[in-house]
């Protein structure tokens, strides 16, 4: 499906942000404690979290962090990269959360901030890989913006899932490189 406009572009990440906000609003009204229902690595019950755990989150400053990379970034994607978006995105999703419930840390992994280190790692590299001139700006921009996801993948603290920054990493980096040479990409 390629997204030839911005708005079309941002329909999916829209999409999950949009019941992000409404599972953690449902859970805060209602105390539903959804976070139980995160990643919990190697146990039957936690491999639920891969579909589940990127719209729970912890606190409102959680949510928010992940919120505008999302937009930013699955926009980004959409629009410059319609023909092989979609998976990314999956890719981004899924692959980076069953990585998260393989190896991480026996603990409750809860967030889209996998997702959010798949797209940009993505973003970053397959710039630097293709070496066209768009591909390049695109990169260069979310360097600027998102640099700060290289310090991320560092276990810098306890209470936050390094593990699932690290793996969406890996996930958009391999991305990058295993669609580094498709002709049409937009």
């Amino acid at each position: 499906m390629a997204q030839n406009t911005l708005l079309g572009s941002a329909a999916i990440p829209l999409r999950l942000v949009f019941v992000m906000w409404l599972v953690f609003l449902m859970d805060a009204l209602y105390q539903f404690n959804l976070a139980l229902l995160g990643i919990v690595p190697r146990t039957l019950g936690g491999i639920f979290g891969i579909l589940f755990a990127p719209m729970l989150h912890g606190n409102f400053l959680h949510l928010l962090s992940n919120t505008f990379p999302l937009l930013f970034l699955g926009t980004m994607l959409f629009y410059f990269y319609g023909r092989i978006g979609q998976t990314v995105f999956l890719r981004s999703y899924f692959w980076t959360n069953l990585c998260v419930w393989l190896f991480a840390r026996p603990a409750n992994h809860i967030g889209a901030s996998g997702i959010v280190y798949g797209l940009a790692f993505f973003l970053i590299f397959f710039g630097i890989f293709r070496r066209d001139f768009m591909s390049l700006l695109i990169s260069i921009i979310t360097v600027l913006m998102y640099g700060g996801v290289f310090y991320g993948i560092l276990p810098t603290d306890p209470s936050i899932s390094w593990e699932a920054h690290f793996a969406g990493a890996l996930v958009g980096f391999y991305t990058a490189v295993d669609f580094r040479n498709k002709r049409r990409v937009g």
